[in-house]
């Protein structure tokens, strides 16, 4: 596993050239699709290669685009089902934008990355990560996230009930309590607690200076968001069941623990503990060296 880690490190850093673009590319790809799964209510968005497009545009960007092209997508979405719903849609995303710029909370990958995690069953993992390598204001990039998740599905949910009755009126009212009842989504309140308390926590225990305060960290963060989730469930009367959370938290958990061990892995046993000074201090460090393959200098 070393030496596939450290193959990889090699290869990433001679050709991040090329392998970082594919990477963007990759990355926004996915998330338009997961926008266009849900919501494709414009012909031309749905189209394939237009997200194709935009994705190849985003990978010459910085990361701060994909989350800007990605609410382009669900305006675009929202600006093709009806001009309430648009509104709506101008609304939340100005919201969220606010938001973001005032805590200049920087992260802004981590808004599109969100919903795509949500889809793909492992969003317990993105609040991990942050709370190790990201720091404590990565909670409102994952908090906006999860808002326009709910937003997504609150968007394609009312959207079908309009359709099907084919009435204007009832078009209209369906979208008008929208807005309102996406503030009032208590499950989406749950999540966006349990994601920040993750975050605390795994931020905090991390930076204790113990042994693998890495893998201790990512277990707590686990603990947390299931505990935090399950008891704001009961408490808001909300359907639960631990049994459908529970593939998610492991694959989250097993995913974590790879994260860890590519960024973090230290060999505890090889500990050295350094003690010098100049004229006005006195310095303790402990050194902890990384874990590295037998053979590495070959």
């Amino acid at each position: 596993m070393l030496r596939v880690k450290e193959y990889l490190q090699k290869f990433y850093t001679e050709n991040d050239y090329w392998t970082l673009p594919v990477v963007k590319a990759v990355t926004a790809f996915l998330c338009f699709l997961t926008v266009n799964s849900r919501v494709g209510f414009s012909d031309v968005l749905s189209n394939p290669l237009i997200s194709f497009a935009a994705s190849i545009l985003c990978s010459f960007l910085p990361w701060t685009c994909i989350p800007v092209f990605f609410c382009l997508f669900i305006l675009g979405n929202a600006y093709a089902a009806s001009l309430e719903i648009t509104l709506v849609a101008v609304v939340v995303l100005l919201l969220a934008s606010l938001i973001q710029s005032a805590f200049r909370a920087g992260n802004a990958v981590l808004i599109a990355l969100v919903p795509l995690f949500f889809y793909i069953h492992i969003p317990y993992v993105l609040p991990i990560i942050a709370g190790l390598s990201l720091g404590l204001m990565s909670i409102v990039p994952i908090s906006i996230g999860i808002m326009l998740y709910y937003f997504i599905e609150y968007m394609a949910g009312h959207t079908a009930v309009a359709a099907a009755q084919g009435d204007i009126t009832a078009m209209a009212t369906a979208y008008a309590g929208l807005f309102g009842n996406l503030f009032k989504d208590k499950e989406a309140i749950v999540a966006i607690l349990a994601f920040a308390l993750c975050v605390v926590v795994v931020f905090i225990i991390s930076q204790i200076p113990f042994d693998e305060s890495w893998i201790v960290a990512a277990g707590a963060g686990i603990l947390t968001t299931a505990t935090t989730t399950f008891l704001g469930h009961m408490h808001f009367g909300l359907e639960t069941s631990f049994i459908e959370m529970l593939p998610g938290l492991l694959l989250s958990c097993i995913v974590s623990i790879v994260y860890v061990f590519a960024f973090h892995a230290v060999d505890y046993q090889r500990t050295e503990r350094l003690r010098f000074e100049d004229d006005d201090y006195v310095y303790f460090v402990k050194a902890v060296p990384k874990l590295k393959s037998e053979n590495e200098d070959d």
